[in-house]
C-alpha cells in the first residue's frame, strides 16, 4: 500500500508540473528589429496584404496604419472619425473599423485602425496597446524575439523579474517612479512608451514645477516630432539620480519637455520613459492585469548617447 501512494504522489506532481508548463505556451513567438532609434519593429499583414512593418507601441491605444501607404501597399475602408491625442498635441483622424490583422500565425478579425500622416518614417503601422491587452507579452531584447500567450492562463513564476503596477491615466499605461533634485525624493508616474525613441522625459508641468532647466546644465537639445505631426525642441540635462521598483540609476540624461498640450503637458505626469531605457530590461507586459514584469539585462549599462560617453 505504500508503494502504491508514492506512485499516485509522483504521477500527481507529473501532471501538476505539465499542467505548469502548459499553460506558459506561446500562442506565438516572433523575431523583431530594434533598429538604431531604439524601437521594436515586427513584421505583420493588415486585409491579406505582403508583409507590413509595425512598430510596436506601448504609448499609442489605437492600431495605426501609415496614411502614406494607402493605395500603395495596402487598401483600407474608413468609415468614421476619432480624436488623437500625441505627445506634442491632438489633431482629427480616419477611423476604419472592420479589418484583419495577422502575425507570427495569429489571425484577428474585426481590428479597428486609425490613419495618421507619418511620411516618410521606417514603419507601416502600429501595434497599440489596445490590441496588446488581448495578450501577455514577453520581451527578450537579447534573443530579439517577442513571444505571445493566453493572459487567462499565463503563469509568471520568474522571481528574478520585478512586478510593477500599473495604472492607465487617459488610456497611457503609467508607472511609478521618482527623481532626486537637491536630496529630495520626486514619486510620480511616467507612461510607459515603448513608441518613443527616447530615454527618459521629465513632462512639461513636472520640469516647471521643480525649475529643472535651472537646477541642472542642458548638455544638448533635441527635437520631438509627436503623431499629431507638432514638433517640440527641448533640451537634455543629466539627472543625478532616478529609480524604478526599488532599483536606482545615476546620471541618467532627461529630456525636459517644452509641450504646451498632448501627453507631455499632462499635469497628472512627471513623465515618460521611452524605449531607450525600457530596452535595458526584458519585458512581461501583461496589459490586461495592469502589471509589468521587469528584469535588467544585457543593455543595462549601455550609453544613451554617443556625444555622453567620454
Amino acid at each position: 500500500m505504500m508503494m502504491n501512494k508514492f506512485f499516485l504522489g509522483v504521477f500527481f506532481s507529473l501532471l501538476i508540473t505539465a499542467d505548469l508548463y502548459a499553460q506558459n505556451i506561446p500562442l506565438a513567438t516572433i523575431p523583431f528589429e530594434l533598429k538604431s532609434d531604439d524601437r521594436i519593429y515586427l513584421k505583420c499583414q493588415v486585409n491579406g496584404s505582403d508583409s507590413l512593418v509595425f512598430m510596436f507601441d506601448t504609448g499609442a491605444e489605437p492600431m495605426v496604419i501609415n496614411e502614406s501607404i494607402l493605395g500603395k501597399k495596402l487598401s483600407m475602408n474608413f468609415d468614421g472619425e476619432v480624436t488623437n491625442v500625441g505627445t506634442n498635441g491632438t489633431n482629427k483622424i480616419k477611423r476604419s473599423t472592420i479589418n484583419k490583422f495577422s502575425f507570427g500565425g495569429i489571425l484577428t478579425d474585426s481590428v479597428s485602425f486609425v490613419a495618421i500622416p507619418y511620411g516618410d518614417v521606417p514603419f507601416d503601422g502600429v501595434l497599440g496597446s489596445t490590441f496588446m491587452k488581448k495578450y501577455v507579452i514577453e520581451i527578450d531584447y537579447k534573443k530579439k524575439k517577442m513571444s505571445f500567450y493566453d493572459p487567462k492562463t499565463y503563469k509568471q513564476n520568474d522571481e528574478t523579474y520585478k512586478k510593477i503596477k500599473i495604472q492607465f491615466i487617459s488610456q497611457l499605461p503609467t508607472i511609478e517612479g521618482f527623481i532626486i533634485v537637491n536630496g529630495e525624493k520626486h514619486k510620480g508616474k511616467y507612461e510607459m512608451d515603448t513608441g518613443s525613441d527616447g530615454g527618459l522625459t521629465m513632462s512639461t508641468p513636472f520640469s516647471s514645477k521643480y525649475d529643472l532647466a535651472n537646477k541642472f546644465k542642458s548638455v544638448a537639445h533635441t527635437t520631438s516630432l509627436s503623431s499629431d505631426g507638432t514638433k517640440s525642441k527641448s533640451p537634455i540635462v543629466i539627472l543625478p539620480e532616478i529609480g524604478l521598483a526599488n532599483m536606482h540609476f545615476y546620471a541618467i540624461p532627461a529630456t525636459l519637455s517644452t509641450a504646451n498640450s498632448g501627453a507631455s503637458a499632462y499635469k497628472s505626469l512627471s513623465g515618460m520613459f521611452g524605449n531607450s531605457f525600457l530596452k535595458r530590461f526584458d519585458l512581461i507586459i501583461d496589459l490586461s492585469h495592469d502589471q509589468i514584469f521587469v528584469k535588467p539585462n544585457n543593455l543595462t549599462h549601455t550609453p544613451y548617447y554617443d556625444f555622453l560617453v567620454k
